[in-house]
């Protein structure tokens, strides 16, 4: 056993099927083929059954993909820490929530990477619970974190902003013309929220709650430019940061009745390697904070 032969299986895995798996990892199927049966071999077991319409684990199969995740993140990070040590690891993996990379990306990446265009940033978009998950699996060196209460004891943070929730609707939304917004006032209004994996969304769900309201959610989505355009085209009334509603002509915002406001922290892993290009990273973002823009 190797780690190439365990990689193929992992990809494999992830991608359902021999053919998916060779296109993405540029060896010819039959190699592929190869390579995996050369592993059941080895352990003398079946790790797929093979279908028509594509390849399902056996249970044997299933229990090494679980080791095997582990053993390749490992195997990552072992030789990160090496080439940064050799002086020869620039990539930062970066994890971002879509409406903080809309506000602060194109600063990092018109000014971090002018001062440092050696290193290479690796951007992944996703919602807060998803993000933590892949830096505790060490799948990211960093992330841009939406809270209101302390982390995890295993996380370092820096607080980098605090950005105001507002929400959102066309000009021709009837809820554009008041001053501040309620759960009962929004109680019947079609609503686009983000997926339940962000933190924004878990926020507006609690303050209905708290009023015992079930909001009128018509879709939940992970792309900003779909709720920005059902707010729009007035589909429905939705939630963004007041700095990125300032950049938008198309939609009113309204601050709740009670504002709702998040911290914005820069995290990393306590006992994980502390990369030189992480410390680069949060010297610049100490230095030159890229919500500056947006701070009143």
């Amino acid at each position: 056993m190797n780690l190439n032969q365990l990689k193929h299986f992992y990809v494999v895995c992830l991608s359902g099927s021999l053919s998916e798996a060779s296109k993405y990892l540029y060896i010819s199927q039959p190699s592929l083929s190869s390579s995996i049966k050369a592993l059941e071999k080895e352990f003398g077991v079946s790790l797929f059954t093979r279908r028509y319409k594509g390849m399902e684990l056996t249970t044997e199969g299933k229990r090494l993909l679980e080791m095997c995740k582990d053993i390749l993140s490992r195997a990552e990070q072992l030789e990160n820490i090496m080439k940064d040590l050799g002086n020869e690891r620039t990539k930062l993996r970066l994890g971002v929530p879509p409406m903080i990379g809309s506000l602060i990306l194109p600063y990092i990446y018109r000014d971090f990477c002018s001062l440092h265009p050696d290193i290479t940033l690796e951007i992944v978009e996703d919602g807060r619970n998803n993000l933590l998950d892949k830096l505790s699996e060490n799948y990211l060196d960093m992330i841009f974190l939406l809270h209101n209460n302390s982390l995890d004891e295993k996380f370092s943070l820096t607080k980098v902003s605090s950005l105001e929730i507002v929400c959102c609707a066309s000009k021709d939304n009837e809820i554009s013309k008041h001053k501040s917004v309620t759960p009962g006032l929004l109680k019947n209004t079609p609503l686009v929220l983000f997926e339940n994996s962000f933190f924004q969304t878990e926020k507006i769900k609690k303050w209905f709650a708290c009023e015992k309201i079930n909001p009128n959610i018509i879709l939940q989505t992970n792309q900003l430019s779909t709720t920005l355009t059902m707010i729009s085209n007035n589909v429905a009334a939705g939630f963004t940061f007041k700095e990125l509603a300032r950049t938008n002509e198309a939609f009113v915002a309204i601050p709740a009745e009670n504002p709702m406001r998040a911290d914005v922290s820069l995290v990393w892993k306590k006992d994980s390697y502390y990369f030189g290009c992480m410390e680069k990273f949060r010297k610049y973002v100490d230095n030159k904070n890229p919500f500056g823009a947006y701070q009143d």
